[in-house]
């Protein structure tokens, strides 16, 4: 199974938002539809762990309001660099959830969230954290990557985080995009670059986002993730809160170009920015994003 390359080529999606009426979805300008399972459930404790339960009702009211469109999921809760192992909570949400509702890929951050305490208690950190550009990153996140391929049949995506702390540790002069393509080679996962997390980090961190996109395999890359946030104290944040910024648009146009086994481009919003936004300029983003997926190369062909 090629895991990096699912067909057919799917478009330009939007994320499932409550937030967002449902004559949106079906107006004819998503293609389709990314979602993340976890704000389908309410999360309990049983027996000291944790376990994400499915909301019926929840669910019932997503699949009308996205109408058949396809469907791929994007986790937030997986944190899959944990040197204590993953969230088997999530995992075990996500096997209910594929018997529930058919989707084409999956994805996650590359990062972790939880770690052990003194007493080898798991800690939530309660923010996603980076992955340092190790040997030992690379050694530990790669067969879960491929398991997680292996586990659904369905290809399995690495998202590059947006992080704010400078001096990760490194080996080999690896930086962030290096420790990706290292993973997904190994394990044969694909790419879902978010395009405004690199920007972000290529601004907090001073480097030319082209040069490193130079040095990322974009044949890997099957979906991208537009978005815009908001400056707080001097920090571009990665809030999903506000339109696709001109410097995004321009990698997208780069990326596009050269990603040949691109399937679909997304833009994020979170549900509560969405009416903020606005209808209008959510329409007007999607519509650009539409414009660059018919301009691409046919690789296909």
């Amino acid at each position: 199974m090629n895991v990096r390359c699912p067909r057919p080529a799917l478009g330009v999606g939007f994320p499932y938002l409550p937030a967002i009426s449902p004559q949106l979805y079906a107006a004819g300008i998503i293609d389709f539809v990314e979602l993340t399972p976890e704000t389908l459930c309410h999360a309990r404790l049983e027996h000291g762990r944790l376990r994400f339960d499915i909301d019926d009702d929840l669910l019932r009211r997503a699949r009308r309001t996205t109408a058949g469109l396809p469907m791929v999921i994007h986790g937030v809760e997986l944190s899959i660099g944990s040197a204590a192992g993953w969230n088997d909570a999530y995992v075990e949400l996500l096997d209910r959830f594929a018997q529930a509702w058919e989707f084409i890929w999956h994805s996650e951050h590359l990062s972790f969230q939880t770690a052990l305490g003194p007493d080898d208690d798991i800690v939530e950190i309660g923010v996603p954290l980076p992955m340092p550009p190790t040997r030992e990153s690379v050694a530990l996140v790669a067969p879960r990557a491929r398991a997680l391929a292996e586990r659904y049949g369905l290809p399995f995506l690495l998202e590059n985080a947006v992080h704010y702390l400078p001096d990760l540790p490194a080996d080999d002069g690896m930086d962030e995009l290096a420790l990706l393509d290292a993973i997904t080679e190994r394990s044969g996962s694909g790419v879902l670059l978010d395009l405004f997390n690199l920007h972000c980090n290529a601004v907090e961190h001073r480097f030319d986002p082209f040069a490193a996109l130079a040095r990322l395999r974009l044949d890997r890359v099957v979906e991208v993730h537009l978005a815009g946030g908001a400056e707080r104290e001097g920090f571009l944040m990665d809030s999903h809160s506000e339109r696709v910024p001109e410097p995004v648009w321009t990698l997208l146009d780069h990326v596009v170009a050269r990603a040949p086994n691109l399937r679909g481009i997304v833009y994020e919003l979170l549900d509560e920015n969405a009416l903020a936004v606005g209808e209008p300029a959510i329409t007007e983003d999607l519509a650009r994003a539409r414009s660059v997926w018919a301009g691409r190369p046919r690789w296909e062909a």
